[in-house]
């Protein structure tokens, strides 16, 4: 296996603002860091590791893998703080 560059990037996770953290949207940005943490996993076992161009490469998509987990804090973060309260924690003041 050599490696190459990554034809799903992070770029293309469908979120069109930083603002835009719907749950879907953290479910697909989690299961995109998964999949290029596995071809992470794959790049650093083979032996095109070893060339300068694959190390570039690795180094790349862990940028990439670091900078998407942070993306993905943001997000639940956000998420949480303008997510409405359920109506079992609400308190009816006028009781």
């Amino acid at each position: 296996m050599s490696i190459g560059p990554v034809s799903n990037g992070f770029g293309s996770t469908g979120l069109s603002s930083p603002g835009a953290g719907s749950g879907e949207g953290i479910a697909s940005l989690n299961g995109q860091i998964r999949q290029d943490k596995q071809q992470l996993d794959d790049w650093t076992t083979c032996v095109s590791a070893k060339t300068t161009k694959g190390q570039a490469e690795i180094q790349r998509l862990s940028g990439a893998i670091s900078a998407a987990e942070e993306r993905a804090h943001r997000l639940t973060a956000a998420q949480s703080h303008t997510s409405p309260a359920s109506p079992l924690r609400s308190v009816d003041v006028w009781a």
